[in-house]
C-alpha cells in the first residue's frame, strides 16, 4: 500500500474544508436573515418609543387645549351672564314673565 503524502495530505485537507464550507453555507445564510431580522426588531422598538414620545406630546397637547377650552368656556358663560343681565336691567329689571 502506497503511503500518503504531503500532497496527498494537503487535498483532503481541502476536500475537508470545502465541504465543511458548503455544509455551513446554509448556517451562515440563516445568520444573516436572523442578523436582519434583528435590525429590523431594533428599528420597530427605536419607532415605537418615537411614537410613544409623540403620543405622550399629543395627549399634553390635547389637555392644554382643554383647559384652554374650559377656561374660555367659563369666561364666555360669565360675559353672556353679565350681557343678560344688562339687557334685563335695560328692559325694566324683571323679564321673568
Amino acid at each position: 500500500m502506497k503511503q500518503p503524502t504531503l500532497k496527498d495530505a494537503a487535498l483532503a485537507l481541502q476536500t475537508a474544508v470545502a465541504a465543511l464550507e458548503k455544509s455551513l453555507d446554509p448556517m451562515l445564510g440563516k445568520l444573516a436573515q436572523l442578523e436582519t431580522k434583528a435590525r429590523e426588531a431594533e428599528g420597530f422598538s427605536e419607532d415605537r418609543v418615537r411614537m410613544a414620545a409623540e403620543l405622550d406630546e399629543a395627549l399634553e397637547a390635547r389637555r392644554r387645549r382643554e383647559a384652554e377650552f374650559d377656561t374660555l368656556s367659563k369666561q364666555t358663560r360669565a360675559e353672556l351672564d353679565m350681557t343678560i343681565a344688562a339687557l334685563q336691567q335695560a328692559l325694566g329689571g324683571n323679564t321673568d314673565g
